[in-house]
């Protein structure tokens, strides 16, 4: 009899990696900076964002570099944002109250489209699964505050969480957690299957 395949949830580092960082002015921050900054923290804690929170368009920051084709997960001005490849996997899977919304990335001129399609990613759902006493290598920045961070270099089996982050939704953050979001292992499968899950820069997490 074929063993039954253990159940998998994964945690990403894609959040402390420089290398996702692309140097892009977003519309929104150009408009109302303040307005813009508050939107954007309340997406990184995977709260509901209405539409007009996000850009429509994004600059290049920098007029002496040509912005080539992007990866399919990459941070463009202060926002998460996929490729259309990527964001059609996606759409496949429940995110829960979480929505992709169309951006258009232009080079620092304004006017020349950097090459391909892109979606700004609002993380909409959030879980509190994170088993923080059991996550031995977890990172906790301020002494006195109940918040965590993925430890440097993560790797498989780094993070413990609760098996009641199996149910529900497919992409989520952990209010316990800053600086990380989570995917079933469905969404990391259909990713990986289109090629497009390097950027996540996943890892295995226990479950239990």
């Amino acid at each position: 009899m074929a063993r039954a395949k253990k159940p998998m949830i994964w945690i990403s580092d894609a959040m402390v990696s420089v290398s996702n960082i692309k140097g892009f002015d977003a519309d929104v921050v150009l408009n109302n900076r303040k307005y813009a900054i508050e939107a954007m923290e309340r997406n990184r804690l995977g709260e509901v964002q209405p539409e007009d929170c996000f850009p429509k368009e994004m600059y290049a920051k920098y007029k002496d570099k040509k912005e080539k084709k992007q990866p399919d997960l990459f941070m463009a001005g202060g926002l998460w944002t996929v490729s259309a490849k990527c964001a059609a996997v996606m759409r496949q899977f429940d995110l829960g109250e979480g929505n992709l919304y169309a951006v258009k990335l232009f080079q620092h001129d304004r006017t020349t489209p950097v090459e391909g399609e892109h979606f700004c990613l609002n993380f909409g759902a959030q879980k509190t699964a994170v088993l923080t006493d059991q996550s031995h290598r977890i990172d906790k920045p301020y002494p006195n505050y109940d918040i965590w961070q993925p430890p440097g270099a993560m790797q498989d089996n780094d993070i413990a969480v609760s098996a009641s982050a199996l149910a529900g939704p497919d992409l989520w953050m952990d209010p316990q957690m800053r600086d990380a979001f989570f995917v079933s292992d469905a969404l990391n499968q259909a990713l990986r299957a289109e090629k497009v899950s390097r950027a996540f820069k996943l890892r295995k997490c226990i479950v239990i």
